[in-house]
């Protein structure tokens, strides 16, 4: 199905969306999802004139997988996926998704995408981002599951300067 084109605004804000899209994430994130998910998936073929992450996107866009991830990372987290092609029953498995890892794996709502943001292809971007907070999230709590990113970090890492450093710091300007 094709979208009207956006004019203006919208096509500047589409074009923005556009240039931060993580290409260079996109076939970790892929191999992720398909080790994550114990299967290979059908990733489609990216076309001219196409949105960045749109052959990314399509596969997830039911939440099957995503839900399946979920439940791989805590059994029966997701005990009811649907499995229809309706529009409210994907969107509404992708909601149980992103509510998992907000309620289960505590991430916040910042580095989470919005149901839109997958569903209609608005900022796969931001899917990418969600996924490797997961990732990090899920590898924290078990080990042996594959880790897709930075490891998450191990608590706080407090620094201690001796006065020295901190009037070179000041009289170069680094600290105000």
């Amino acid at each position: 199905m094709s979208k009207p084109r956006a004019f203006g605004f919208s096509a500047e804000a589409i074009a923005k969306v556009d240039a931060k899209y993580p290409k260079e994430l996109e076939g970790n994130a892929r191999r992720w999802v398909e080790t994550m998910y114990g299967d290979t998936v059908a990733w489609g073929e990216e076309r001219p004139n196409q949105r960045p992450g749109e052959t990314f996107a399509e596969p997830l866009r039911s939440g099957v997988i995503l839900c399946k991830i979920a439940n791989k990372i805590k059994s029966n987290a997701i005990p009811k996926i649907g499995e229809s092609n309706k529009s409210f029953v994907m969107q509404e498995n992708i909601s149980k998704f992103l509510d998992f890892c907000e309620r289960v794996l505590g991430l916040d709502r910042l580095n989470l995408f919005q149901t839109v943001d997958l569903f209609e292809r608005q900022n796969v971007g931001m899917v990418i981002t969600t996924l490797q907070a997961v990732s990090r999230k899920a590898n924290a709590l078990h080990d042996d599951l594959p880790l897709f990113g930075p490891k998450e970090g191990s608590g706080p890492n407090p620094r201690e300067f001796t006065e020295e450093q901190l009037k070179a710091a000041k009289a170069k300007g680094a600290l105000r």
